[in-house]
């Protein structure tokens, strides 16, 4: 009598725990075929960044291949991204794993990301260097709590008044054809508290940049920006999702140093 009763309580237990457990429905992507296909969805879009204005039908054709391989359309693709922004747990998860996954491939990554023909060519004196601390991917919804990437960081003896800092990342709205608009900042503060700054609004999907050429004698005190997706209506679904987030920092020669420099025996 005891034994029935031990394997009558565990097997209520384990039909509670299966009833609590929320399953993705079965015409959504499931987590782990989501994550694989995001991982190749950002891969295509980041060799379609090394593509000039003549190839740019390429970049279609890098998509096309990805939603083949993984057997699935596009409708598919946009109509499960609508379900999981709507159920955080499960975006969270997957969206925890792809960051690590392409965080520790993030150099295979960049080497096979061949820079677009359009980027700065830097011909300055000093130093070219990405300054970005934070994770190169982020996943933005119109949560109050997840509608805004933020970074600040102190400025050091590395920074010159001359320098010139440059903000960049790759823009996916999801779904394409849903709402597409977002908001990028970038600031400097300088020791006398005086503040430069530029801002700029993001309206569709795409490797997006913004460059800050402060004019101030002031040394710099610290480097702060932004993205943020606003949401006009808490009704409307979507989200942004960025990776290869940079932010470089360029030495500008002072001319005035040069010039002196020049006249030195």
């Amino acid at each position: 009598m005891k034994m029935r009763w031990g394997v009558g309580m565990l097997l209520g237990g384990l039909m509670l725990l299966a009833g609590c457990k929320e399953t993705v429905p079965s015409g959504v992507i499931q987590p782990r075929a989501m994550e694989d296909l995001l991982y190749d969805y950002h891969l295509a879009g980041a060799l379609g960044n090394g593509l000039n204005y003549r190839e740019n039908y390429k970049k279609e054709a890098y998509l096309n291949y990805v939603f083949s391989k993984h057997g699935v359309t596009r409708a598919e693709f946009d109509s499960s991204m609508v379900w999981y922004t709507r159920h955080t747990k499960e975006l969270s998860a997957v969206y925890k794993s792809l960051q690590q996954r392409m965080e520790k491939d993030e150099r295979l990554l960049k080497a096979q990301a061949v820079r677009r023909e359009s980027e700065i060519s830097v011909s300055v004196s000093g130093d070219t260097v990405d300054v970005w601390q934070d994770r190169t991917l982020c996943w933005l919804t119109a949560a109050p709590l997840t509608n805004r990437l933020r970074f600040d960081l102190k400025a050091d003896t590395s920074f010159h008044p001359t320098d010139r800092m440059e903000l960049m990342a790759h823009f996916h709205f999801i779904p394409q054809d849903g709402r597409q608009q977002a908001v990028m900042g970038l600031r400097i503060q300088f020791d006398n508290d005086s503040v430069a700054g530029i801002t700029r609004t993001v309206t569709a999907s795409g490797p997006q940049r913004m460059m800050l050429r402060p004019d101030s004698a002031y040394r710099w005190k610290n480097v702060s920006g932004f993205v943020y997706y606003p949401s006009a209506d808490s009704a409307l679904s979507g989200s942004l999702l960025l990776h290869d987030i940079r932010l470089m920092r360029y030495h500008v020669a002072d001319k005035a140093s040069s010039a002196d420099s020049l006249r030195r025996p």
